[in-house]
């Protein structure tokens, strides 16, 4: 019987899971598997329109993010305190993110941390840069009992996460297949973000409008065109995993992929130098 996984999941903003990788986790939770999603901020900047306010935005987010959850199957969702997006950036801030998200890894027990790819240099949301880097040190020094040993003097013990998997990323060396019901339930999820959608089309329009274009918008709705993104990038990263997977026929799957998501996968300390020579099943998905 296939052995059942912990995934903790660490986002920076209350709609990125869903927009980057809700796929996958309906699958997870759909195959029985633990899931747990960290929040880091609560989106408080998360609009284009000056007439909407922070409370406003924020109780927009809390009440999308919580339908979302529901509909991929996330029952175990928190925000964290104290950090506000965009705006992560002194010293303490960054060591206080890190010791919370190492108690959180050493108090979960996940096997797999999901979080942005530190590899994409040139991602330009910070909040994404910060999580990238900070997840990874995290997952990493959760398993050293010198780090942090207050936390084990109240009672959590050191933890060894097995794996990242990292998304978005431009560097993919695995693919999920999300077709059928996963791709349905991360549509829906994105959809059930009307705010993060209009804010895109806004944004969509008005840095056309600068460059001088006119995208002929206006009889499509924003959930309609998420829909139709969501489509695509599914069969473009399926088009790159069978590619991929014929360079690398050891791991291919039996059959090809229709619909996927990809990640970049890392395993961390001694076993990342050594995971090209463990079994199959460890370097797939």
């Amino acid at each position: 019987m296939e052995r059942k996984q912990r995934i903790l999941a660490i986002e920076a903003h209350p709609d990125d899971l869903a927009f980057f990788y809700g796929g996958y986790i309906a699958k997870m939770t759909d195959g029985g598997n633990d899931v747990r999603v960290l929040t880091v901020t609560n989106g408080d900047q998360s609009t284009c329109n000056p007439a909407i306010s922070r409370d406003a935005i924020v109780a927009m987010l809390k009440e999308e993010h919580a339908k979302a959850m529901g509909i991929v199957g996330v029952k175990d969702q928190r925000f964290l305190d104290g950090f506000t997006n965009h705006f992560m950036f002194s010293s303490e801030t960054q060591l206080k993110l890190r010791e919370v998200l190492i108690r959180e890894i050493r108090e979960y027990k996940p096997d797999t941390v999901v979080t942005f790819d530190i590899a994409d240099v040139f991602e330009e949301n910070p909040d994404h840069r910060l999580l990238a880097r900070l997840g990874l040190q995290a997952a990493s020094f959760a398993a050293y009992p010198l780090v942090h040993p207050e936390q084990l003097e109240q009672g959590l013990e050191p933890h060894f996460t097995g794996r990242m998997l990292l998304a978005p990323t431009k560097q993919p060396n695995v693919f999920v297949e999300i077709s059928n019901e996963p791709i349905d339930k991360k549509k829906a999820a994105g959809a059930a973000y009307k705010s993060q959608l209009d804010l895109m089309f806004s944004e969509l329009k008005f840095r056309a409008r600068t460059m001088g274009l006119k995208p002929d918008l206006d009889d499509i709705e924003p959930q309609d065109l998420w829909e139709s993104v969501c489509e695509s990038m599914a069969e473009e990263a399926a088009r790159a995993g069978n590619e991929y997977y014929e360079q690398h026929g050891d791991i291919s799957p039996r059959l090809k992929l229709i619909q996927a998501e990809a990640f970049r996968m890392q395993y961390l300390g001694a076993m990342e130098k050594i995971h090209e020579y463990l079994p199959r099943e460890y370097q797939v998905l």
